[in-house]
């Protein structure tokens, strides 16, 4: 009898090991916050839309062009030195976040901030985002809730990226990655929102998404353009967006079958800037060199970055 009952308390024992393997490749924590369900809430670029997007026929939509310009001077890159991983990471990476065309903006996303019904989602729902080099690349770039997120592994080192809400603090996927070559498919976005994309073991490593509940967004070529199309005939707020710098607004009127065009400008320090979750490690060395900038028409003031050290002591 006793050798059945403790043959079945090991079959009890295994089955609720079981029942808490976290080995999953995406996990939602749900639930009152804590330390370990994510971080405190920050200003978001991205409100919950207030009613779900309906798809309708748009027999004479609008179209949508424009560009995005940086209003001011491109904020100075910064060089890290790593202190873990040095063999695959090197011993300084260039953060290469803002790039600019004379003044002209690359990568900004555009979207309409406040459409709730139009036309259908792309057939296409896959986005991509790379550990490649200890960074995260890209750094920014739009998707729909309806898509699903490929986060994959360049590097023969670890990676865990963890995906925060910036609205709410709260984790929407982890991604764990053991060798190079593995890929974590996330769909775990559900409402519009924007989600910032950290590394645990190279903190200086960060990504932004843009998660919309409409097929409304664009984002600007290397020349600072873009272009929306199938618009339903009304009046809009539009908004441009770049995590490095801030956002813009602009209300436009979009008549049937007609194309309209509106110019953004972004100041560096308007509107909300990222405030990012992890840190650097203490023991990390930051410097900073100018923008990464595309052929620009604008003379640069030398040849040769420069790098800025830490003051001198006192």
């Amino acid at each position: 009898m006793q050798r059945r009952f403790f043959g079945f308390s090991i079959i009890f024992v295994a089955a609720l090991a079981c029942s808490h393997d976290d080995t999953a490749s995406a996990h939602p924590r749900n639930g009152p916050h804590s330390t370990g369900d994510g971080v405190a809430p920050r200003p978001s670029v991205i409100a919950p839309a207030s009613q779900p997007y309906k798809v309708v026929t748009v027999p004479a939509g609008g179209t949508v062009t424009g560009t995005v310009d940086l209003d001011g001077s491109a904020p100075v890159a910064a060089i890290v030195r790593p202190t873990v991983d040095q063999n695959v990471c090197g011993n300084a990476i260039v953060e290469k976040n803002v790039t600019v065309f004379g003044t002209r903006l690359a990568g900004a996303i555009v979207w309409i901030s406040d459409i709730h019904a139009g036309k259908a989602f792309p057939m296409e729902r896959r986005f991509e985002l790379a550990n490649s080099n200890c960074t995260l690349d890209p750094y920014v770039q739009a998707m729909s809730t309806s898509g699903t997120l490929n986060v994959s592994n360049d590097d023969r080192t670890l990676h865990t990226n963890r995906l925060i809400n910036v609205g709410t603090g709260q984790i929407v996927g982890i991604a764990p990655f053991n060798d190079d070559g593995e890929v974590v498919p996330i769909d775990r976005f559900k409402e519009a929102a924007e989600i910032e994309v950290v590394s645990d073991r190279h903190p200086w490593s960060h990504a932004w998404i843009a998660v919309l509940d409409h097929p409304y967004y664009a984002q600007t070529a290397a020349n600072g353009t873009f272009s929306i199309d199938g618009i339903p005939p009304g009046r809009y707020v539009f908004r441009a967006w770049h995590p490095a710098l801030g956002f813009a607004d602009d209300s436009v009127t979009v008549i049937a079958g007609q194309q309209v065009s509106v110019a953004f400008r972004i100041r560096p320090g308007k509107g909300t800037n990222p405030t990012v979750v992890s840190p650097l490690p203490i023991d990390s060395q930051r410097l900073t060199v100018p923008a990464a900038s595309a052929a620009s028409s604008t003379p640069a003031a030398s040849s040769t970055p420069k790098t800025i050290g830490p003051p001198p002591p006192l």
